[in-house]
Parts: C-alpha cells; sequence; structure tokens
C-alpha cells in the first residue's frame, strides 16, 4: 500500500492550529492496546499511537496563522461551543485496516459532525483563515497507527488485525482542546502543544486556574523569558485568590472567573512593562510600583488614558503596536475594548464589568476588596 507521511501529506510548514478531542478515556485505551502486541511485530514499518496522543480531528487549519489569528479563532471556538447542549457520546470500534493507517471508527456520525460544523463556523469569522473545504460527510475516526513504508498492508495483516476484535467502547466527549499540531516523522504518529480546553456547553467546567496554567505555559513557549516570568507572577499572586472559580466565556457585567482571567492579562502586561522599563526581575515589581502606574480609576482627565499609556511604553520599548505575532501586544490588544456601562449596580464596585478591559483588569487586582487576599 503506501506510507501515511508521504510528500504529499508532508507539511511543508507547521505546527498548525488544530481542534481535537482526546481520546484518553481508560477504556478506549485498552481498547487500542489489544491490537499493539500485533503492531509490535512490524516495528518501524509502523507508527502506532501513544495512549496520551490518541485523538480525533475535529479541525485542522493547515496554513500559517499569526499569533493574533490564533489567539481570536480559539476564543470564537471557545464561544461557539459554550453554547452546545452538552457532551457527546460516542461508540468507537470497530477497526478499519486502511491503505495508509488502521482507524478506529467512531458513531453515531452525526453528532460528532455537528461539533467540527461548529468549530468551522467558528474559525472562518477570523479574517485570513481557510479551513479546507467541508466534505459532503464528515469522517469522524481516530488512528491506532500509521503505517510508515508501502509494505505494511497485506492479507495476512489485514486478517490478523480484523480477528482481534476487542469490544467496542462507549465514550463522552465533553470539551474540545486547541493545539499546535506536529508531525512527528521520527516516530511516526502526530504530537502537539496544548493551547487551550473548550468545553462543549456545561458538561465541562475549565476552572480559573486551568486556563492560567495554559496561558504560563504558553508564554513559556513563546521565547520571552520576561514575559514568560511576568506570567509565573501573575499565576502566583492569582490562582490562590482566583483559581477554584468557574472561567467560562462571558455572558453578563458579573462573570468573576472571565474577569479574572482578563484581570491576570493586564497584570502580566503590567509587571513585563515595568521590569523591562528598570531592567529588574518581574517579582522585583512592587504593589506600589503597579499602583502608580495604574493611577486613580475614577480620574477621568487623566491624560493619556491608562490604556493608552501603557500601549505607549510598550512601542517606547521596541514593541511594534501592531506585530500581530508578539505576543505581548496580542494580549495588550486582546484587552482593548470597552465594557458597556450596565443600567444596574454599583458602578463604584471594582467587581462590575464597565469601561476598558484593561484597565479594568489592572485596577481589579489593586482594589482594596483584594488587599489582604492578593499577597504582592
Amino acid at each position: 500500500m503506501e506510507s501515511f507521511f508521504s510528500p504529499k501529506r508532508t507539511w511543508a510548514q507547521g505546527p498548525y492550529l488544530h481542534f481535537v478531542a482526546r481520546l484518553d478515556d481508560p477504556a478506549y485505551v485498552e481498547f487500542t492496546r489489544a491490537h499493539h502486541d500485533l503492531l509490535a511485530e512490524y516495528g518501524d514499518q509502523v507508527g502506532t499511537v501513544p495512549a496520551e496522543w490518541l485523538h480525533w480531528t475535529v479541525l485542522g487549519i493547515h496554513h500559517g496563522l499569526t499569533r493574533e489569528q490564533v489567539e481570536r479563532a480559539v476564543e470564537r471556538v471557545r464561544t461557539k461551543l459554550a453554547d452546545y447542549g452538552g457532551c457527546v457520546d460516542a461508540v468507537l470500534g470497530p477497526v478499519w485496516p486502511g491503505p495508509s493507517a488502521v482507524t478506529v471508527a467512531m458513531d453515531p456520525e452525526p453528532p460528532l459532525a455537528a461539533v467540527t460544523t461548529r468549530v468551522r463556523e467558528a474559525v472562518s469569522t477570523v479574517d485570513g483563515i481557510s479551513p479546507r473545504p467541508a466534505p459532503d460527510r464528515e469522517w469522524p475516526h481516530s488512528t491506532l497507527a500509521y503505517y510508515r513504508t508501502g509494505d505494511v498492508h497485506d492479507a495476512r495483516f489485514n486478517r490478523r488485525l480484523r480477528a482481534i476484535r476487542p469490544e467496542r467502547v462507549k465514550i463522552s466527549v465533553d470539551r474540545v482542546h486547541a493545539v499546535y499540531m506536529h508531525q512527528d516523522l521520527d516516530l511516526g504518529y502526530y504530537r502537539w502543544d496544548h493551547l487551550a480546553e473548550l468545553p462543549l456547553g456545561n458538561s465541562a467546567i475549565l476552572t480559573v486556574r486551568t486556563r492560567l496554567d495554559e496561558l504560563v505555559a504558553q508564554a513559556e513557549r513563546e521565547g520571552n523569558s520576561l514575559w514568560a516570568e511576568a506570567w509565573r507572577r501573575a499565576r502566583t499572586l492569582l490562582a490562590p485568590v482566583f483559581g477554584d472559580e468557574k472561567f467560562r466565556p462571558s455572558h453578563s457585567t458579573l462573570d468573576d472567573g472571565f474577569d479574572n482571567v482578563e484581570a491576570a492579562g493586564a497584570l502580566a502586561v503590567s509587571l513585563y512593562l515595568l521590569a523591562r522599563e528598570r531592567s529588574v526581575a518581574a517579582a522585583d515589581i512592587s504593589v506600589q510600583d503597579l499602583e502608580e502606574l495604574a493611577g486613580d480609576r475614577f480620574q477621568v482627565s487623566r491624560s493619556p488614558r491608562l490604556h493608552e499609556e501603557i500601549r505607549s511604553r510598550l512601542g517606547a520599548l521596541g514593541h511594534a503596536l501592531d506585530d500581530a505575532d508578539d505576543p505581548v501586544m496580542v494580549r495588550w490588544r486582546s484587552l482593548d475594548y470597552v465594557h458597556k456601562e450596565p443600567l444596574y449596580g454599583d458602578l463604584d464596585d471594582s467587581s462590575l464589568r464597565a469601561g476598558h478591559a484593561g484597565e479594568n483588569g489592572l485596577h481589579r487586582v489593586l482594589a482594596p476588596f483584594y488587599r489582604d487576599r492578593i499577597r504582592f
């Protein structure tokens, strides 16, 4: 037959943004292991997928993206899936020995295809992202092993594989993961760098602590050691206070978990800015330093406004204000929008969402209400 990683399937660049469901349910892992003895006989001729990389590819984006496009795509998919009805039940099996890989069927197909459709609709709203055209019929499946040579899939292999036939497995998919997908040609299967968990409706609970961990891991991959240090410091300060709160896309002016993740982003940017300007570590920035930067939240006559001042000072440090691949600027621009003032509530309440998101975030962590809880 053919090697799966033939020239036509090998990516010229990558890694690429993908949305996957991890299939690490113990029952499915045992299902796959029932075939490992046979696959082991073929040695390096096959790339047998380890348990940690078993997945269903919901949708892949097979072209390069800027850091900002990735940010927008992930958040739009998060919002789209948050309105989904809940988890999707699936049956895995039987195994299909194909011309270039051993795959596992996933049924029923319609609810799984509906998840793919939602993800495709969400990413297609981001300028510059072009998913491959949708097929006439989606094919949800998991891959057990990839052929690495053209002489694996013979009649004897086919018969022996089909003779194993473990019981089919029922699982529930309650979230999708945004990842940077890698083709590992040395091992013969796919691996990824994790970006974000995206729950299906209310079927999975994501906490602020989990989201902060994702953002720290992301910063550590982005090549700027001070930026990563600023994010680690923000997590150290805020996770003990806000970590157990639920994090989900915001639908009201009082969604604290969402607000506190935004506050962490504003704090990380501020710590980074002050540490760069002073050539010190992020941990050396004091609460007094941050208060001096933030100023009085209710000083409407301030000129320039806080968000404008932060943007200008980042520019003075050499950050191109419109650089779509600069992680610091991408984070600050993601906070550069205004919450409309609600028709109810105390506008002096530091927990109320009104005004510029980045400014709100920094003032939130400096609010007197949290003074004894956030241990600067």
